[in-house]
Protein backbone atom coordinates (compact mmCIF):
# COMPACT_ATOMS: atom_id res chain seq x y z
CA UNK A 1 0.00 0.00 0.00
CA UNK A 2 1.50 3.55 -0.63
CA UNK A 3 2.41 5.66 1.80
CA UNK A 4 -0.79 7.93 2.84
CA UNK A 5 0.39 11.96 3.72
CA UNK A 6 -1.12 14.50 4.73
CA UNK A 7 -0.73 18.31 6.44
CA UNK A 8 -1.83 18.88 9.51
CA UNK A 9 -4.38 20.80 9.89
CA UNK A 10 -6.41 19.02 8.10
CA UNK A 11 -9.49 21.37 8.05
CA UNK A 12 -8.00 24.91 8.03
CA UNK A 13 -9.62 28.11 9.94
CA UNK A 14 -11.95 27.74 12.22
CA UNK A 15 -12.56 24.29 13.05
CA UNK A 16 -12.48 23.36 16.85
CA UNK A 17 -13.74 20.42 18.80
CA UNK A 18 -13.97 17.95 16.67
CA UNK A 19 -16.04 14.79 16.94
CA UNK A 20 -15.83 12.57 14.14
CA UNK A 21 -17.88 8.88 13.21
CA UNK A 22 -17.41 6.61 10.19
CA UNK A 23 -20.93 5.64 8.46
CA UNK A 24 -20.07 2.86 5.91
CA UNK A 25 -17.68 4.99 3.45
CA UNK A 26 -18.74 8.24 4.93
CA UNK A 27 -16.84 9.75 7.65
CA UNK A 28 -18.67 12.87 9.33
CA UNK A 29 -17.21 15.80 11.30
CA UNK A 30 -19.11 18.16 13.75
CA UNK A 31 -16.74 21.09 14.88
CA UNK A 32 -17.64 24.53 17.37
CA UNK A 33 -19.50 27.16 15.78
CA UNK A 34 -19.66 29.52 19.49
CA UNK A 35 -21.78 32.90 17.90
CA UNK A 36 -21.54 32.05 14.48
CA UNK A 37 -24.45 30.43 12.47
CA UNK A 38 -25.42 28.51 10.75
CA UNK A 39 -24.22 26.28 14.09
CA UNK A 40 -22.63 22.63 14.28
CA UNK A 41 -20.37 23.02 11.17
CA UNK A 42 -20.58 19.94 9.43
CA UNK A 43 -18.17 18.27 7.34
CA UNK A 44 -17.81 15.27 5.23
CA UNK A 45 -14.72 13.38 4.11
CA UNK A 46 -13.50 9.74 2.57
CA UNK A 47 -10.23 9.69 4.10
CA UNK A 48 -10.02 11.84 7.08
CA UNK A 49 -7.48 14.33 5.27
CA UNK A 50 -9.75 15.84 2.29
CA UNK A 51 -12.72 17.50 4.41
CA UNK A 52 -16.05 19.34 2.23
CA UNK A 53 -17.99 22.10 4.25
CA UNK A 54 -21.42 20.68 4.02
CA UNK A 55 -22.65 23.94 6.26
CA UNK A 56 -24.59 23.69 9.49
CA UNK A 57 -27.64 21.59 11.68
CA UNK A 58 -28.00 24.98 13.33
CA UNK A 59 -30.24 27.46 11.05
CA UNK A 60 -32.96 28.38 13.52
CA UNK A 61 -33.94 29.90 17.23
CA UNK A 62 -35.90 26.34 17.34
CA UNK A 63 -32.64 24.62 17.73
CA UNK A 64 -30.46 26.37 20.04
CA UNK A 65 -32.94 28.53 22.26
CA UNK A 66 -35.50 27.23 25.03
CA UNK A 67 -38.01 29.75 23.91
CA UNK A 68 -37.98 29.20 20.11
CA UNK A 69 -37.02 32.54 19.46
CA UNK A 70 -34.05 34.44 18.55
CA UNK A 71 -31.47 35.80 20.67
CA UNK A 72 -28.05 34.60 22.05
CA UNK A 73 -26.11 32.01 20.93
CA UNK A 74 -22.67 30.37 22.04
CA UNK A 75 -22.48 26.98 20.96
CA UNK A 76 -19.05 24.69 22.66
CA UNK A 77 -18.37 21.43 22.01
CA UNK A 78 -20.53 19.36 19.95
CA UNK A 79 -20.59 15.64 19.63
CA UNK A 80 -21.57 13.50 16.80
CA UNK A 81 -22.90 10.03 16.60
CA UNK A 82 -24.94 7.25 14.52
CA UNK A 83 -26.77 4.65 16.00
CA UNK A 84 -29.68 2.48 14.07
CA UNK A 85 -29.78 5.22 10.74
CA UNK A 86 -30.13 8.02 13.08
CA UNK A 87 -27.45 10.62 13.30
CA UNK A 88 -27.76 12.26 16.79
CA UNK A 89 -25.60 16.23 17.63
CA UNK A 90 -25.65 16.65 21.42
CA UNK A 91 -24.41 20.30 22.29
CA UNK A 92 -24.29 23.39 24.64
CA UNK A 93 -25.83 26.76 24.18
CA UNK A 94 -23.69 28.49 26.78
CA UNK A 95 -25.77 31.38 27.26
CA UNK A 96 -27.59 32.77 29.88
CA UNK A 97 -30.51 30.48 30.47
CA UNK A 98 -29.81 27.59 27.77
CA UNK A 99 -28.19 24.64 28.25
CA UNK A 100 -27.42 21.14 27.11
CA UNK A 101 -29.21 19.89 23.71
CA UNK A 102 -30.15 17.08 21.51
CA UNK A 103 -30.39 17.32 17.45
CA UNK A 104 -31.21 14.49 15.58
CA UNK A 105 -31.67 13.80 11.29
CA UNK A 106 -31.26 10.86 9.31
CA UNK A 107 -28.75 12.70 6.81
CA UNK A 108 -26.54 15.13 7.76
CA UNK A 109 -26.29 17.06 5.47
CA UNK A 110 -30.02 17.44 5.22
CA UNK A 111 -32.46 18.98 7.92
CA UNK A 112 -31.56 18.30 11.81
CA UNK A 113 -34.90 18.18 14.16
CA UNK A 114 -35.71 21.07 16.85
CA UNK A 115 -33.64 21.10 20.17
CA UNK A 116 -35.15 18.20 22.80
CA UNK A 117 -33.35 19.86 26.24
CA UNK A 118 -31.57 17.76 28.40
CA UNK A 119 -30.41 19.67 31.44
CA UNK A 120 -28.51 23.22 31.85
CA UNK A 121 -25.53 21.94 34.20
CA UNK A 122 -21.80 22.32 33.05
CA UNK A 123 -21.00 21.66 28.98
CA UNK A 124 -19.09 19.17 26.46
CA UNK A 125 -21.88 16.58 26.33
CA UNK A 126 -21.67 13.49 24.61
CA UNK A 127 -23.44 10.35 23.74
CA UNK A 128 -22.69 6.65 23.87
CA UNK A 129 -24.33 3.82 22.48
CA UNK A 130 -23.40 0.41 23.63
CA UNK A 131 -24.07 -2.58 22.12
CA UNK A 132 -27.29 -3.70 24.11
CA UNK A 133 -28.81 -0.29 23.09
CA UNK A 134 -28.24 1.59 25.90
CA UNK A 135 -27.57 5.33 25.66
CA UNK A 136 -24.90 7.15 28.02
CA UNK A 137 -25.01 10.72 28.14
CA UNK A 138 -21.58 11.49 29.47
CA UNK A 139 -20.29 15.70 30.42
CA UNK A 140 -17.81 17.79 32.19
CA UNK A 141 -19.27 20.14 35.33
CA UNK A 142 -17.70 23.33 36.21
CA UNK A 143 -17.58 24.59 39.86
CA UNK A 144 -16.72 28.10 39.69
CA UNK A 145 -16.82 28.54 43.20
CA UNK A 146 -14.32 25.63 43.74
CA UNK A 147 -12.25 27.37 41.45
CA UNK A 148 -12.25 30.98 43.28
CA UNK A 149 -11.00 28.87 46.37
CA UNK A 150 -8.40 27.69 44.34
CA UNK A 151 -9.35 23.97 44.33
CA UNK A 152 -10.66 21.73 41.51
CA UNK A 153 -13.08 22.57 38.93
CA UNK A 154 -15.60 19.55 39.27
CA UNK A 155 -16.00 15.78 38.05
CA UNK A 156 -16.91 13.94 34.64
CA UNK A 157 -20.85 12.64 35.25
CA UNK A 158 -22.92 10.43 33.47
CA UNK A 159 -26.66 9.39 32.97
CA UNK A 160 -28.31 7.01 30.63
CA UNK A 161 -30.50 9.16 28.12
CA UNK A 162 -33.31 7.89 26.08
CA UNK A 163 -32.76 9.63 23.09
CA UNK A 164 -35.85 9.10 21.55
CA UNK A 165 -37.60 11.54 24.46
CA UNK A 166 -34.92 13.26 26.20
CA UNK A 167 -35.60 11.69 29.49
CA UNK A 168 -32.10 11.76 31.34
CA UNK A 169 -31.14 9.48 34.28
CA UNK A 170 -29.47 10.78 37.54
CA UNK A 171 -26.41 11.60 37.16
CA UNK A 172 -23.28 10.58 38.52
CA UNK A 173 -19.90 10.97 38.85
CA UNK A 174 -17.57 8.65 36.82
CA UNK A 175 -13.78 10.28 37.29
CA UNK A 176 -12.59 9.24 41.29
CA UNK A 177 -12.29 12.96 42.37
CA UNK A 178 -13.39 16.68 40.79
CA UNK A 179 -10.21 16.85 38.60
CA UNK A 180 -8.98 14.97 35.54
CA UNK A 181 -5.68 12.58 36.12
CA UNK A 182 -3.33 15.22 35.01
CA UNK A 183 -4.75 18.77 36.06
CA UNK A 184 -7.27 20.15 38.21
CA UNK A 185 -10.04 20.28 34.94
CA UNK A 186 -11.29 17.40 32.53
CA UNK A 187 -13.42 18.30 29.59
CA UNK A 188 -14.91 17.21 26.35
CA UNK A 189 -15.20 13.47 27.30
CA UNK A 190 -16.28 10.69 25.00
CA UNK A 191 -16.73 7.20 26.14
CA UNK A 192 -15.84 4.22 24.02
CA UNK A 193 -16.03 0.52 24.39
CA UNK A 194 -13.32 -1.14 22.21
CA UNK A 195 -12.62 -4.71 22.74
CA UNK A 196 -13.31 -5.74 26.24
CA UNK A 197 -12.54 -2.18 28.03
CA UNK A 198 -14.55 1.02 28.32
CA UNK A 199 -12.27 4.26 27.20
CA UNK A 200 -13.09 7.41 28.94
CA UNK A 201 -11.25 9.93 26.45
CA UNK A 202 -10.80 13.63 27.74
CA UNK A 203 -8.96 17.05 27.37
CA UNK A 204 -7.15 18.50 30.86
CA UNK A 205 -5.12 21.44 31.51
CA UNK A 206 -7.71 24.43 29.65
CA UNK A 207 -7.73 24.98 26.20
CA UNK A 208 -4.92 27.32 25.91
CA UNK A 209 -1.18 26.53 26.23
CA UNK A 210 -1.47 23.33 28.94
CA UNK A 211 -4.12 21.86 26.65
CA UNK A 212 -3.81 17.94 26.48
CA UNK A 213 -5.77 14.56 26.01
CA UNK A 214 -5.92 11.98 29.15
CA UNK A 215 -7.54 8.42 28.82
CA UNK A 216 -8.74 6.14 31.53
CA UNK A 217 -9.98 2.60 31.03
CA UNK A 218 -12.67 0.23 32.96
CA UNK A 219 -14.37 -2.88 32.16
CA UNK A 220 -17.76 -0.77 33.27
CA UNK A 221 -19.21 2.34 31.47
CA UNK A 222 -19.36 3.88 35.74
CA UNK A 223 -15.76 2.72 36.18
CA UNK A 224 -13.79 2.71 38.22
CA UNK A 225 -11.52 4.15 35.59
CA UNK A 226 -7.69 3.70 35.45
CA UNK A 227 -5.80 6.26 33.91
CA UNK A 228 -3.32 5.71 31.48
CA UNK A 229 0.35 4.79 32.60
CA UNK A 230 1.73 7.57 30.13
CA UNK A 231 -1.28 10.13 30.27
CA UNK A 232 -1.40 12.82 28.62
CA UNK A 233 -1.59 10.81 25.56
CA UNK A 234 -1.46 14.22 23.37
CA UNK A 235 -0.05 17.36 24.00
CA UNK A 236 2.16 19.93 22.98
CA UNK A 237 2.96 22.11 26.03
CA UNK A 238 6.24 20.63 26.25
CA UNK A 239 7.01 21.56 22.74
CA UNK A 240 7.90 26.00 23.08
CA UNK A 241 7.69 27.34 19.73
CA UNK A 242 6.79 24.43 17.75
CA UNK A 243 4.53 25.61 15.20
CA UNK A 244 1.27 23.29 16.14
CA UNK A 245 0.21 24.39 19.69
CA UNK A 246 -2.74 23.63 22.50
CA UNK A 247 -3.31 20.19 21.19
CA UNK A 248 -5.99 18.24 22.60
CA UNK A 249 -9.90 17.99 22.46
CA UNK A 250 -9.42 14.38 20.61
CA UNK A 251 -11.82 11.96 18.90
CA UNK A 252 -10.86 8.31 17.93
CA UNK A 253 -12.17 6.93 14.80
CA UNK A 254 -11.91 3.66 13.25
CA UNK A 255 -11.35 3.04 9.29
CA UNK A 256 -12.93 0.17 7.14
CA UNK A 257 -9.97 -2.14 7.94
CA UNK A 258 -9.88 -1.59 11.59
CA UNK A 259 -7.20 0.97 12.33
CA UNK A 260 -7.74 3.64 14.35
CA UNK A 261 -6.99 7.12 14.44
CA UNK A 262 -7.40 10.54 15.77
CA UNK A 263 -8.42 13.84 15.16
CA UNK A 264 -7.92 16.86 17.67
CA UNK A 265 -7.99 20.46 17.83
CA UNK A 266 -5.18 22.54 17.59
CA UNK A 267 -3.51 26.07 16.79
CA UNK A 268 -0.81 27.79 14.37
CA UNK A 269 1.07 29.68 16.63
CA UNK A 270 3.78 32.26 15.90
CA UNK A 271 4.97 33.84 18.37
CA UNK A 272 2.60 34.57 21.92
CA UNK A 273 -0.14 34.89 18.96
CA UNK A 274 -2.56 32.76 16.80
CA UNK A 275 -5.29 34.85 14.24
CA UNK A 276 -6.77 31.69 12.69
CA UNK A 277 -9.29 30.20 15.44
CA UNK A 278 -8.14 26.35 16.35
CA UNK A 279 -8.60 23.74 13.87
CA UNK A 280 -8.83 20.53 13.34
CA UNK A 281 -5.85 18.04 13.36
CA UNK A 282 -5.43 14.40 12.40
CA UNK A 283 -3.00 11.80 13.84
CA UNK A 284 -2.87 8.02 13.52
CA UNK A 285 -3.37 6.04 16.42
CA UNK A 286 -1.42 2.61 17.79
CA UNK A 287 -1.90 0.51 20.64
CA UNK A 288 -0.04 -0.77 22.85
CA UNK A 289 -0.49 -2.92 25.50
CA UNK A 290 -4.32 -1.87 25.58
CA UNK A 291 -3.51 1.72 25.50
CA UNK A 292 -3.40 4.12 22.08
CA UNK A 293 -0.61 5.93 21.11
CA UNK A 294 -1.31 8.96 19.24
CA UNK A 295 0.78 10.21 16.73
CA UNK A 296 4.69 9.75 17.58
CA UNK A 297 4.56 9.02 20.95
CA UNK A 298 1.65 11.97 22.21
CA UNK A 299 3.26 14.50 19.11
CA UNK A 300 2.04 15.60 15.54
CA UNK A 301 3.99 17.64 13.20
CA UNK A 302 2.30 19.84 10.01
CA UNK A 303 3.76 16.92 7.59
CA UNK A 304 3.11 13.56 8.80
CA UNK A 305 2.39 9.88 6.98
CA UNK A 306 1.46 6.55 7.70
CA UNK A 307 2.05 3.04 6.18
CA UNK A 308 -1.92 2.42 6.18
CA UNK A 309 -4.63 4.51 4.90
CA UNK A 310 -8.03 5.45 6.05
CA UNK A 311 -9.62 6.09 2.46
CA UNK A 312 -12.66 4.13 2.22
CA UNK A 313 -13.44 4.48 -1.54
CA UNK A 314 -16.69 6.09 -1.11
CA UNK A 315 -17.95 9.04 -3.06
CA UNK A 316 -17.27 12.90 -1.96
CA UNK A 317 -20.21 15.02 -1.49
CA UNK A 318 -20.35 18.56 -2.88
CA UNK A 319 -21.18 21.63 -1.31
CA UNK A 320 -23.86 24.06 -2.11
CA UNK A 321 -25.05 27.70 -1.53
CA UNK A 322 -23.42 30.16 0.65
CA UNK A 323 -23.04 28.24 4.06
CA UNK A 324 -21.69 25.38 1.66
CA UNK A 325 -18.39 27.84 0.85
CA UNK A 326 -18.03 28.40 4.83
CA UNK A 327 -19.92 31.36 4.69
CA UNK A 328 -20.85 32.20 8.04
CA UNK A 329 -23.41 35.18 9.85
CA UNK A 330 -23.70 36.91 13.34
CA UNK A 331 -26.98 35.95 14.75
CA UNK A 332 -30.06 34.72 12.61
CA UNK A 333 -29.70 35.68 8.86
CA UNK A 334 -32.07 37.43 6.38
CA UNK A 335 -33.54 34.62 4.31
CA UNK A 336 -32.55 36.99 1.17
CA UNK A 337 -28.94 36.58 1.61
CA UNK A 338 -27.85 34.53 -1.29
CA UNK A 339 -24.71 33.26 -3.21
CA UNK A 340 -25.15 34.43 -7.28
CA UNK A 341 -21.94 32.78 -8.28
CA UNK A 342 -19.11 34.48 -7.12
CA UNK A 343 -21.47 37.50 -6.06
CA UNK A 344 -22.89 37.55 -2.67
CA UNK A 345 -26.42 39.75 -2.40
CA UNK A 346 -26.68 40.88 1.45
CA UNK A 347 -29.37 42.28 3.00
CA UNK A 348 -28.93 45.67 5.34
CA UNK A 349 -28.76 45.17 8.54
CA UNK A 350 -26.96 46.69 11.61
CA UNK A 351 -23.44 46.69 11.90
CA UNK A 352 -20.38 45.02 13.42
CA UNK A 353 -20.81 43.86 16.73
CA UNK A 354 -24.90 43.83 16.81
CA UNK A 355 -25.88 39.83 16.97
CA UNK A 356 -28.90 39.78 15.75
CA UNK A 357 -28.90 42.92 12.56
CA UNK A 358 -27.55 40.77 9.81
CA UNK A 359 -25.93 43.51 8.15
CA UNK A 360 -22.73 40.97 7.76
CA UNK A 361 -21.58 38.36 6.37
CA UNK A 362 -18.34 36.11 7.39
CA UNK A 363 -15.69 33.97 5.94
CA UNK A 364 -13.30 32.73 8.51
CA UNK A 365 -9.73 33.42 7.64
CA UNK A 366 -8.10 30.04 6.97
CA UNK A 367 -3.86 30.98 5.98
CA UNK A 368 -1.60 33.04 7.59
CA UNK A 369 -1.34 34.84 4.72
CA UNK A 370 -4.02 35.85 2.39
CA UNK A 371 -6.04 38.04 0.01
CA UNK A 372 -9.85 38.86 0.01
CA UNK A 373 -11.45 40.92 -2.75
CA UNK A 374 -14.32 42.11 -3.52
CA UNK A 375 -16.39 44.65 -5.27
CA UNK A 376 -17.83 46.95 -3.08
CA UNK A 377 -21.03 48.56 -4.59
CA UNK A 378 -21.80 52.17 -3.68
CA UNK A 379 -24.44 52.13 -0.13
CA UNK A 380 -28.16 53.25 0.18
CA UNK A 381 -28.69 56.96 1.48
CA UNK A 382 -27.51 56.81 5.23
CA UNK A 383 -26.13 53.02 4.99
CA UNK A 384 -22.53 51.97 4.18
CA UNK A 385 -21.31 49.38 2.39
CA UNK A 386 -17.46 47.86 3.38
CA UNK A 387 -15.15 44.89 4.05
CA UNK A 388 -13.73 43.94 7.42
CA UNK A 389 -11.84 41.81 9.50
CA UNK A 390 -13.68 40.16 12.24
CA UNK A 391 -12.62 38.48 15.30
CA UNK A 392 -15.34 39.73 17.82
CA UNK A 393 -17.32 42.84 18.56
CA UNK A 394 -14.71 44.64 20.75
CA UNK A 395 -11.68 43.48 18.18
CA UNK A 396 -12.19 44.86 14.56
CA UNK A 397 -10.77 46.70 11.40
CA UNK A 398 -13.29 47.61 9.01
CA UNK A 399 -13.36 50.03 5.79
CA UNK A 400 -16.30 51.32 4.60
CA UNK A 401 -18.52 53.72 2.11
CA UNK A 402 -20.45 55.98 3.81
CA UNK A 403 -21.72 59.59 2.91
CA UNK A 404 -19.19 60.26 -0.03
CA UNK A 405 -16.23 59.09 2.11
CA UNK A 406 -14.17 55.86 2.36
CA UNK A 407 -13.89 55.59 6.41
CA UNK A 408 -11.34 53.49 7.77
CA UNK A 409 -11.91 52.67 11.35
CA UNK A 410 -10.47 50.11 14.13
CA UNK A 411 -11.85 49.19 17.04
CA UNK A 412 -9.54 47.22 19.79
CA UNK A 413 -11.62 46.88 23.25
CA UNK A 414 -12.23 50.44 24.12
CA UNK A 415 -9.66 52.53 21.57
CA UNK A 416 -11.20 53.23 18.45
CA UNK A 417 -9.80 55.21 15.67
CA UNK A 418 -10.98 56.43 11.95
CA UNK A 419 -9.48 58.13 9.24
CA UNK A 420 -11.49 59.03 6.18
CA UNK A 421 -10.77 60.03 2.48
CA UNK A 422 -12.69 60.85 -0.56
CA UNK A 423 -14.72 58.07 -2.13
CA UNK A 424 -14.18 57.88 -5.74
CA UNK A 425 -17.68 56.82 -6.83
CA UNK A 426 -19.08 53.45 -8.32
CA UNK A 427 -18.15 50.47 -7.51
CA UNK A 428 -15.12 49.96 -6.09
CA UNK A 429 -12.36 47.15 -6.01
CA UNK A 430 -11.49 46.64 -2.28
CA UNK A 431 -8.35 44.25 -1.45
CA UNK A 432 -7.66 43.03 2.11
CA UNK A 433 -3.74 41.60 2.54
CA UNK A 434 -3.76 39.26 5.61
CA UNK A 435 -0.24 39.00 6.83
CA UNK A 436 1.32 37.23 10.14
CA UNK A 437 1.57 40.73 10.90
CA UNK A 438 -0.59 42.96 9.77
CA UNK A 439 -3.66 43.53 7.98
CA UNK A 440 -4.10 45.98 4.55
CA UNK A 441 -7.14 47.35 3.57
CA UNK A 442 -5.98 48.52 -0.48
CA UNK A 443 -8.10 50.42 -3.18
CA UNK A 444 -8.09 49.37 -6.50
CA UNK A 445 -6.28 52.36 -8.69
CA UNK A 446 -5.90 52.78 -12.36
CA UNK A 447 -2.60 53.30 -11.51
CA UNK A 448 -2.68 50.45 -9.11
CA UNK A 449 -3.64 49.32 -5.69
CA UNK A 450 -3.49 51.97 -2.88
CA UNK A 451 -2.88 51.27 0.77
CA UNK A 452 -6.19 53.23 2.70
CA UNK A 453 -5.16 51.73 6.41
CA UNK A 454 -3.89 49.04 8.15
CA UNK A 455 -3.42 47.43 11.90
CA UNK A 456 -1.67 45.24 13.60
CA UNK A 457 -2.43 41.53 13.25
CA UNK A 458 -1.61 40.48 16.85
CA UNK A 459 -4.37 42.97 18.19
CA UNK A 460 -6.89 40.47 16.70
CA UNK A 461 -5.07 37.66 17.99
CA UNK A 462 -7.29 35.12 20.17
CA UNK A 463 -4.43 36.32 22.84
CA UNK A 464 -5.83 39.54 23.04
CA UNK A 465 -9.38 38.92 21.89
CA UNK A 466 -8.95 36.43 24.46
CA UNK A 467 -11.53 34.26 22.60
CA UNK A 468 -11.64 30.98 20.57
CA UNK A 469 -13.10 32.10 16.85
CA UNK A 470 -9.88 33.63 14.93
CA UNK A 471 -10.35 36.32 12.24
CA UNK A 472 -12.61 36.10 9.87
CA UNK A 473 -12.85 38.51 6.68
CA UNK A 474 -16.75 40.30 6.57
CA UNK A 475 -18.68 41.88 3.72
CA UNK A 476 -20.96 44.99 5.34
CA UNK A 477 -24.20 46.19 4.67
CA UNK A 478 -25.38 48.67 7.32
CA UNK A 479 -28.36 50.53 7.19
CA UNK A 480 -32.24 49.96 6.92
CA UNK A 481 -33.70 48.34 3.61
CA UNK A 482 -32.59 47.20 0.65
CA UNK A 483 -29.91 45.27 -0.47
CA UNK A 484 -25.84 45.37 -1.51
CA UNK A 485 -24.28 43.22 -3.90
CA UNK A 486 -21.02 42.61 -3.95
CA UNK A 487 -19.21 41.86 -6.70
CA UNK A 488 -16.57 38.76 -7.72
CA UNK A 489 -15.71 38.23 -4.10
CA UNK A 490 -12.14 36.13 -4.02
CA UNK A 491 -9.71 34.48 -1.14
CA UNK A 492 -6.94 32.95 -1.85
Amino acid sequence: MAVFRWENPVVRGLAPDPSVIRVGRDYWLATSTFDHLPGIRLWHSVNLRDWVPMGGAVTRPAQYRRDGKAGALDLFAPTLRHHRGVFYLVCTNVAEGQGNFLLTARDPAGDWSDAVWLDDGGFDPSLFFDADGTCYYTRRTLDLASLERGGDLGPVVQGVLDPGTGRLGPLRAITPGPRGWCSNDIEGPHLYRIGAWYYLFAAEGGTWAGHMQTVARSRSPWGPFEPCPWNPVLTHRHRVMHPLQTLGHAELVEDASGGWWALALGVRKRGQHHLLGRETMLAPVEWRDGWPVIGAGGELETGMEAARSPETGGAVRSPAGLWGQGWRSLGQWDEALELDGADVLLPCGAGLGVLHGGGAVLLPQSEPVQAFEAWVPVPEAGGATGVAVFANAAHWYALRRTGGSLVFARQVDDLATAAEARDPGGPLRIRIEAGPERYRFLLARPEGWEVLGEGAARLLSAESCEWFTGVSFALLAEGEGGAARFGEVTVG
